[in-house]
């Protein structure tokens, strides 16, 4: 983060008052080639999606960031990723441009690396939801975990050529699918590549076809709403395994960043009445989210709109009645335990600095 700026954040958080962002979550897309069983991106219409000359007016609008997260859907089906990409890093200047994929592109992803102008600042996050059999079977043929691996080895071959960073998701979706980490670590480590472990929430508002533009907020709460595929797994035990593996993590603010996440869930399914770490939401003001159309949503669990930033001014959209009534309702949520909403909320707060 740039000191001055960070800073400046973090005090504006604290008071309640409203920054200007400085993390952008961007779903290029909701169209997706996998088939998951816990998300409903691939379900949903794809609608109308901002051109390259529509984002670059959006982004100006929206002014220098220091990350910018680029999702989906699926960010590669986009045959203009790179366009839409460069023109965000002109705008922008971000420190991180941040692209989740499934991996199920290879040479696409191979090859945008290659002809990014600034390939250091990026960093890739690929899925998996286990091991062959498990990913295989809840993501469909069209994305394997033979395509995720390859594109996780290629990306690696680049890390010291171009400066690019590779790591890995695994959502924990299943009894068998949370049997499969410790292996899948190991597989991952022979690249080099770090592994991050979420577990699957129940529902999600973001990516549920049917809470699209809506609160979803039986899904908030002071405990963890877990899917019901995971039902009888051994979560406290993965929790405790993953805080045993913190080591193996490369760089110190990782390890940070996810001892913090992990205290907090592990409070949450202990089922603790004021579960600790919560930090104050940023949503709304240190975070902005863009929909592939150019409209602002809340926050991860709740897609109700405040504005649409590709036909309005941003001060318009950031300061209007509707936003303004958001950011309320923000301020009196209980908080969730989304790791996308958290790590904002954790460093723009300042609260991941505490000891």
């Amino acid at each position: 983060m740039r000191p001055v700026s960070f800073a400046l954040q973090v005090i504006q958080n604290r008071l309640g008052q409203v920054p200007r962002p400085r993390w952008c979550t961007y779903l290029v897309t909701y169209r997706c080639n996998a088939r998951c069983k816990m998300c409903d991106s691939w379900r949903i219409k794809p609608g109308d999606e901002l051109t390259p000359e529509q984002v670059g007016g959006v982004f100006s609008k929206i002014g220098r960031l220091d990350v910018v997260r680029l999702s989906g859907g699926e960010p590669f089906l986009r045959e203009d990723l790179l366009e839409l990409a460069e023109v965000i890093r002109r705008q922008t200047q971000p420190l991180v441009i941040h692209i989740t994929t499934n991996g199920s592109f290879p040479d696409r992803t191979v090859e945008f690396a290659r002809r990014f102008p600034r390939p250091a600042i990026l960093r890739f996050m690929v899925s998996f939801d286990g091991l062959a059999d498990e990913h295989d079977a809840n993501r469909g043929v069209d994305v394997t975990f033979a395509r995720a691996l390859e594109t996780v080895r290629r990306l690696a071959e680049l890390r010291d050529e171009l400066g690019v960073q590779v790591s890995a998701n695994h959502t924990v979706m299943s009894p068998r699918s949370l049997a499969d980490g410790p292996e899948l670590r190991r597989v991952l480590r022979k690249h080099g590549c770090d592994l991050h472990s979420v577990l699957a929430y129940s529902d999600s508002a973001m990516y549920g076809r049917k809470r699209g533009g809506q609160k979803a907020e039986d899904l908030i709460s002071r405990q963890y709403p877990l899917h019901p595929m995971l039902h009888g797994a051994d979560v406290m035990g993965f929790v405790d395994a993953e805080l045993a593996a913190l080591g193996e993590l490369r760089t110190w603010w990782l390890r940070r960043g996810k001892r913090y996440y992990l205290r907090g869930l592990k409070a949450r399914l202990n089922g603790t009445e004021n579960p600790q770490p919560n930090p104050p939401c940023v949503a709304l003001r240190s975070h902005i989210r863009l929909l592939p159309d150019g409209r602002v949503p809340v926050c991860q669990f709740n897609t109700e709109t405040v504005g649409n930033l590709r036909d309005e001014p941003f001060e318009q959209v950031w300061h209007n009645a509707r936003t303004k009534a958001a950011r309320k309702w923000v301020d009196a949520c209980v908080g969730c335990w989304a790791e996308c909403e958290v790590m904002p909320s954790a460093i723009y707060s300042g609260d991941m600095l505490r000891p």
